[in-house]
C-alpha cells in the first residue's frame, strides 16, 4: 500500500503555527471558524476510515496523526488495527472506530458477540456491525425476530462498556441499504429500532450502491415515526461537500474514505479506494 502522507513534515507544518499549535482547531482538536483556519467545517462528523487489508501498522499511524489534527469524530479501522489506533491516539479526543461481521454481515451471532467483545478489549470506543442484510432479503419478516436479536446482543456488549469519553460504547448497525428495497430498508430501520442501536448505518461502501437520498428518507421518517432519537450514519460514496449538504438535515455522521477527507481539506492523497 502507498504511504498515506507522501510529506508528512509538510502536512505537520501546515497545520501548525509557530509554536506548535494546530491551526484552526480549539483546545480539544475540534475545528473553529477563524479567518486563518484550514479546516473543512464538518471535520467533526466524519468517520475518517481506513479499511484495508494491506494497510501497515505506520498507516494507521499516520491516519491517526492526521485524524487528530484535522479533528474528526473518528478513525474507522479494521480490528486488527484498534489496538494501534487507541495507543497512537491515547492523547486525543478522535474516537476509535472499528467493524464487525464485516462487510458480509451473514456471521452467527455468537461469533458477532466474540468480535465484539474481543474489539472493545482491545480498545474500540465505537462499533459498526453489519447486519445480516441477505437473510432479510431471503426470509422478509420472517427473519426479524432473528434479526433484532443479533443485534440486540451486540448492543448489551456496547452499552455494557464505556469508551474513551466515559459513555457507553456506539453501536452502528449497516444495513446495506443500496442493495434494500425501500420496504426492506424500513424494516431494517424497524430492527435497529427495537433493539437500541445508537446508529443505523447506510453502507460497507464495499458493494456498488452506497448512500442514497432516499432511503436516508426512509430511515429518517421510520425514527421520528416512533419518537426515537437514533441517529443515521451515512456511508458509501459520500466524497463531497455537496453531497454532506444535502444531508445535513437528516444525517449525524458521515463515513468518508481518508482521502475524500483529506480533500476536502485541501490536502492531497494517496488514497484511490473510492469509499
Amino acid at each position: 500500500m502507498k504511504k498515506i502522507i507522501t510529506n508528512f513534515k509538510k502536512f505537520n507544518e501546515s497545520f501548525h503555527d509557530v509554536d506548535g499549535t494546530p491551526i484552526g482547531v480549539d483546545s480539544n482538536h475540534m475545528p473553529v471558524n477563524t479567518e486563518d483556519s484550514k479546516l473543512y467545517e464538518h471535520n467533526g462528523m466524519i468517520d475518517y476510515t481506513l479499511l484495508d487489508e494491506s494497510s501497515t501498522d505506520q498507516d494507521i499511524k499516520d491516519l491517526c496523526d492526521k485524524a487528530d489534527m484535522l479533528g474528526v469524530k473518528s478513525v474507522c479501522v479494521l480490528p486488527k488495527h484498534v489496538g494501534i489506533a487507541k495507543e497512537r491516539l491515547a492523547e486525543s479526543n478522535v474516537l476509535v472506530c472499528t467493524v464487525v461481521s464485516f462487510p458480509g454481515g451473514s456471521d452467527l451471532t455468537e461469533s458477532k458477540k466474540v468480535e465484539t467483545e474481543q474489539v472493545i478489549a482491545d480498545g474500540a470506543d465505537e462499533v459498526d456491525m453489519v447486519l445480516n442484510y441477505e437473510k432479510l432479503q431471503s426470509e422478509g419478516m420472517d427473519s426479524y425476530d432473528y434479526l433484532v436479536n443479533d443485534v440486540k446482543s451486540l448492543v448489551d456488549i456496547c452499552h455494557s462498556n464505556t469508551n474513551k469519553d466515559g459513555e457507553p460504547v456506539i453501536l452502528k448497525v449497516i444495513v446495506e441499504s443500496g442493495l434494500l428495497s425501500e420496504e426492506e430498508t424500513k424494516v431494517s430501520t424497524d430492527v435497529c429500532l427495537e433493539a437500541g442501536a445508537d446508529f443505523i448505518k447506510t453502507s460497507t461502501g464495499k458493494v456498488a450502491v452506497g448512500a442514497e437520498i432516499n432511503k436516508i428518507k426512509v430511515m429518517f421518517d421510520t425514527i421520528k415515526e416512533n419518537g426515537s432519537d437514533m441517529k443515521i450514519k451515512a456511508s458509501g460514496g459520500v466524497r463531497s461537500s455537496i453531497q454532506i449538504n444535502s444531508m445535513l438535515d437528516m444525517v449525524d455522521r458521515f463515513g468518508m474514505g481518508y482521502g475524500s477527507v483529506d480533500t476536502l481539506n485541501d490536502l492531497d492523497t494517496t488514497d484511490t479506494s473510492g469509499y
